[in-house]
C-alpha cells in the first residue's frame, strides 16, 4: 500500500483493516506527503508498524531529481529514512526519478556501496525509460554491482505505454514490476470527466495546475473514461471499478492485485479504510465480463498517443 498522509490520514486507524485484508508491504517516500517531506515515514517509525510490515522508501528527489543520485545525496538520504522509520534497514530502496546529471557509473557504484552497508534488502527503480535501465543493468554486470530487481511505473486500463517498452527488458531481467496509479490518480474514478464545476475536483490530485490533472486532462482521455462508462451500464460496473478489475485480472502483471514480497503487483494508495474497501470489493468481484473486455483494448489504442506523456518518454 503507498502512504501518502494527507492531515486527516494521519489520525486514522489502519491497522486493522490492513490486518484483515493480508496487505503486510507498505510504500513510502521521503517526499510524502509534499508539503511536509518525511512525515509520511515518520509516523510509520512513531506507529511502530515497521516492526509488523515489510517498508519499502525511496531516495529522496527534489527540484528535477538532478544531483538526487550521487554518493553524497543517497546516503543522508537513507539514513534520514531509516532514522525517521526507526530501523536499520529497509526491504527495498528505490529511486524515485531519474537523475539525469549523475552519471549512470556512479549512481549504480553508490547504490551498490549502501546495499553492501546493509541498508535495504533489494533495490528497486521507478519511471526508468528503457534505455537508462539498459545501461544500468550493464554497468551493474560488469562490475558486480547489485542490480534492480523491481521496476516501480504508471500503468492502468488507460496508460499501457509500458508493455511495448519496459516490460520485454524486465522479463528478459527478471525484475518484477509494480504498478502504481491504477486509477490514474483519481482520473478514473471519472470525478473530473463528469464534474460539475471546478469545486467538484478541489482539493484533489486532479485540482487545476496540478500535474496529475495536466497528465490526464485530455479530450481523448476523457473519450476512453466515458466509453468506459457507458460499456459498464449493463453490468452496473463504473469506470472505477472497471479500471481496478482490468489490473488485477487482466493486465500483462503476474498474478496478485497487492503490494507484496515478491512478483509483479498493483500499489493502491487509499485515502481513508472505508477507501481501501472499494479496491477490495473490485478485487472480490472477480474478471471482467467477456464483452466488456473485448472493447477495452479498442478504447486503449484511442488514447494511446496521449499516454505517452504520461509516463514522460
Amino acid at each position: 500500500m503507498d502512504f501518502n498522509p494527507s492531515v486527516d490520514e494521519q489520525k486514522t486507524d489502519w491497522l486493522p483493516v490492513l490486518d484483515e485484508l493480508g496487505i503486510k508491504v507498505v510504500d513510502v517516500s521521503p517526499t510524502y506527503p509534499p508539503w511536509n517531506p518525511h512525515l509520511a515515514e515518520k509516523i510509520i517509525g512513531m506507529s511502530g508498524i515497521g516492526k509488523a510490515f515489510t517498508i519499502d522508501t525511496k531516495v529522496n528527489w527534489t527540484g528535477d531529481g538532478s544531483g538526487s543520485m550521487t554518493e553524497s545525496a543517497m546516503s543522508k538520504s537513507v539514513d534520514e529514512s531509516l532514522a525517521a522509520i526507526g530501523t536499520e534497514k529497509v526491504s527495498t530502496r528505490q529511486t524515485h526519478l531519474q537523475d539525469k546529471v549523475t552519471p549512470i557509473a556512479e549512481q549504480a557504484a553508490a547504490v551498490d556501496a549502501l546495499y553492501r552497508q546493509k541498508k535495504f534488502v533489494k533495490f528497486g527503480v521507478c519511471n526508468f525509460p528503457t534505455s537508462v535501465l539498459e545501461e544500468w543493468l550493464e554497468v551493474a554486470d560488469a562490475n558486480g554491482y547489485v542490480k534492480p530487481s523491481i521496476y516501480q511505473g504508471h500503468y492502468n486500463i488507460i496508460c499501457r505505454i509500458y508493455e511495448e517498452t519496459i516490460f520485454p527488458v524486465l522479463r528478459k531481467h527478471k525484475i518484477h514490476f509494480i504498478a502504481h496509479s491504477p486509477l490514474g490518480g483519481g482520473f478514473l474514478t471519472g470525478r473530473l470527466t463528469f464534474a460539475a464545476s471546478e469545486n467538484d475536483v478541489k482539493g484533489t490530485r486532479l485540482e487545476s495546475g496540478t500535474d496529475l490533472r495536466g497528465l490526464y486532462d485530455k479530450p481523448a482521455m476523457h473519450a476512453a473514461v466515458r466509453k468506459l462508462e457507458e460499456l459498464g451500464k449493463p453490468y452496473d460496473i463504473n469506470v472505477n471499478e472497471a479500471a481496478l478489475r482490468w489490473s488485477f485480472y487482466h493486465s500483462v502483471l503476474d498474478g496478485g492485485p497487492l503490494l507484496k514480497e515478491e512478483g509483479d503487483a498493483v500499489i493502491i494508495g487509499p485515502r481513508t479504510p472505508a477507501h481501501l474497501r472499494t479496491y477490495e470489493d473490485a478485487y472480490i468481484k472477480g474478471p471482467l465480463p467477456d464483452d466488456f473486455l473485448n472493447e477495452v483494448d479498442n478504447i486503449w489504442e484511442g488514447c494511446k498517443e496521449e499516454a505517452k506523456s504520461i509516463v514522460g518518454w
